[in-house]
């Protein structure tokens, strides 16, 4: 078994990457539905992208989001704004940051739902590591937070028949920052968000770059993958 690794470039609509998650979502649970009528199950794929400006929240907290707020998330026409399948309040994902989804059986991998959040918070420390940068889990909230109590990657995932979506955002650029100054980030009070170049004092750190550190961490954590990484285009995960 090996992990498959999409990188989409440039800046691609949030809808857009939707539509491939689901598609890949859908290929699992038939597999699940029907294991005999396919020869093996689908492999495990990473899909990673910068989208526009654009604000998410999760499907709970949709509904407690006034039309006003809304509006303001949407900030004149300069952002989007969507319902996410993920759990969690809302949070910001744009140019300069690395979206990532891991689209993956949780039981062909041996892990608990638990275990898999923790999966991931480790596979983006790992990744920061890479970069000269520190992250640690702060044992209370979700995600991956510097030593200062910054949030540098937020985690949100959504589990169907233990079958993973949505994934993790790692602010790489400090580009980031200012739009989450206009929401309570995930909904913790007083928090606030830094970036690996805020980090190091550095700028240009390639968010593509990222995201092939992120895949090989994913790759490595993944029981049965042994490290084992397969860089894909669009046209093979979507089957054409």
């Amino acid at each position: 078994m090996h992990l498959r690794y999409l990188h989409l470039p440039g800046l691609t609509p949030l809808l857009h990457t939707a539509r491939i998650q689901s598609y890949l979502l859908s290929l699992h649970l038939a597999h699940k539905r029907a294991p005999s009528l396919s020869h093996s199950p689908p492999l495990p794929t990473l899909l990673t992208f910068q989208t526009p400006p654009t604000y998410t929240t999760g499907r709970r907290d949709l509904k407690t989001l006034t039309p006003s707020q809304i509006d303001h998330l949407r900030f004149g026409g300069r952002a989007e704004f969507h319902e996410a399948l993920r759990g969690g309040q809302t949070t910001y994902h744009g140019p300069n940051q690395l979206t990532a989804y891991l689209i993956c059986d949780l039981r062909s991998h041996g892990l608990s739902s638990r275990a898999y959040v923790e999966l991931l918070e480790n596979a983006v420390i790992c990744t920061l590591a890479h970069f000269g940068v520190t992250g640690c889990r702060d044992g209370v909230n979700p995600g991956v937070w510097t030593k200062g109590g910054e949030k540098i990657a937020s985690v949100g995932v959504h589990l169907r028949r233990y079958i993973s979506s949505c994934g993790v955002g790692i602010n790489v650029g400090k580009e980031v920052l200012p739009w989450f100054e206009r929401i309570v980030m995930c909904g913790l009070v007083g928090k606030r968000a830094t970036s690996m170049e805020s980090e190091i004092g550095e700028k240009g750190i390639g968010v593509e770059e990222v995201g092939r550190g992120l895949a090989g961490c994913v790759a490595g954590a993944l029981a049965g993958v042994e490290g084992k990484v397969e860089v894909v285009g669009e046209e093979v995960v979507m089957g054409k």
